[in-house]
């Protein structure tokens, strides 16, 4: 489905942050995309979403590429991350009018109903007022009823408690399953993704040291998730 094609990215002093060849996310369900701070995990995510340009290479969607057609970004392809904003004198209500009207055509009123019902959220605050968890929670509520194809999830769960996670974590899966769509979390919080990922994708210093299905990569090394990127995060460092 997404494609990283000869992708690098330098930054504005001109040190390399990604440098990577080739990359595919083809099956639905969750990948979970891990690596130490600094490994390029973010900047990963805001290339594939459009809002970062690669230095070089590009990201393509069902073979076009991403850059070129800007309704695919715009529809299909969908980041939660902190570095966009929500609106702090609106309340969730308020959003939710605001984000159904820009997506009148596509908006699922079934799916955004089970949403409000499986994730408690608060319609009447304000987002000034919310917890990180219910901010978090909000963001899914705007983001899953438009029916992107690939939703990325850049970090902001790691602030979360462990029954906050899970319980996003199992709606996203849930999402996925349903819909055949993408869902990438970058995430540090390897106990609670194991549950619920298919995939796994190690980054470190800006390079895919691993790309594997979690259960084929467990089994072959007998041991268990956190254990497996240990491994090759070691094996890495002596190179």
């Amino acid at each position: 489905m997404i494609c990283v094609n000869n992708l690098m990215l330098y930054g504005k002093h001109g040190n390399l942050r990604l440098n990577i060849p080739n990359l595919n996310f083809y099956s639905p369900g969750i990948t979970a995309l891990v690596g130490h701070n600094g490994a390029g995990k973010s900047s990963l995510l805001r290339v594939v979403a459009g809002f970062e340009k690669p230095s070089v290479g590009t990201i393509c969607f069902e073979e076009k590429n991403t850059f070129l057609n800007y309704e695919i970004l715009k529809n299909k392809i969908h980041l939660l991350s902190w570095g966009i904003e929500l609106f702090r004198n609106l309340t969730a209500q308020d959003h939710l009018k605001v984000f159904k009207s820009l997506s009148i055509k596509s908006w699922d009123n079934k799916l955004e109903q089970e949403i409000l019902n499986d994730l408690a959220i608060p319609l009447h605050k304000k987002v000034e007022k919310m917890s990180r968890g219910e901010q978090v929670r909000l963001r899914i509520l705007l983001s899953l009823p438009r029916l992107p194809r690939v939703i990325l999830i850049d970090e902001v769960t790691n602030e979360l408690d462990t029954d906050s996670r899970r319980a996003i974590f199992k709606k996203l899966d849930t999402y996925s399953f349903d819909t055949g769509a993408q869902v990438v979390v970058a995430t540090n919080m390897v106990e609670d993704i194991e549950r619920y990922a298919t995939d796994i994708i190690l980054l470190q210093k800006g390079e895919v040291i691993l790309q594997s299905e979690l259960d084929l990569i467990k089994e072959k090394h007998n041991t268990t998730f956190e254990e497996v990127i240990r491994i090759y995060e070691r094996k890495e460092s002596l190179v």
